[in-house]
């Protein structure tokens, strides 16, 4: 909720007003940044093309009303979706998604390792993404995320 009472959605939304308000650039490279344009790249390809996979696959009837015909439909949004985390993979630097430096990008993908196809996969297929979320998963201020979200905070 805003101050005016107007209810804010989105996630990447939200970490932009919260970075655009506080002032702080903790989590998002402030505008006169050179990583700017590359940390709102891979923000909006997260929440416009990855985010979606789940949509889609985590409750097919949604979309596809023949019984017979969801399980392929998940498994082709499936195999979309790790397409899609190979791009990442092959644009992921390290320590931190953006390098040296640290963003909400990396908290993004610490939750979304923890999704299908799950860490095992990552750590196979997309170890760069497997170990910025290892890091991640480190932070002290976050633990308390990852346990109140996850049944399992560790790796």
């Amino acid at each position: 909720m805003l101050p005016n009472g107007q209810t804010l959605t989105e996630s990447a939304a939200i970490t932009l007003y919260l970075a655009d308000m506080t002032g702080r650039d903790d989590f998002v490279p402030p505008p006169d940044s050179e990583q700017r344009p590359e940390f709102l790249r891979w923000l909006i390809f997260l929440v416009a093309n990855v985010y979606p996979t789940y949509t889609y696959a985590d409750e097919p009837d949604r979309f596809v009303p023949d019984a017979a015909a969801r399980d392929g439909f998940r498994a082709t949004v499936d195999a979309y979706a790790q397409r899609l985390y190979r791009i990442l993979e092959a644009q992921a630097r390290t320590p931190w998604f953006l390098g040296a430096r640290f963003s909400a990008l990396d908290i993004y993908v610490a939750v979304m390792t923890r999704w299908r196809p799950g860490r095992q996969w990552f750590a196979e297929n997309a170890p760069h993404l497997h170990s910025i979320a290892t890091w991640a998963d480190a932070i002290p201020q976050l633990q308390a995320v990852w346990l109140r979200n996850f049944s399992e905070a560790g790796p």
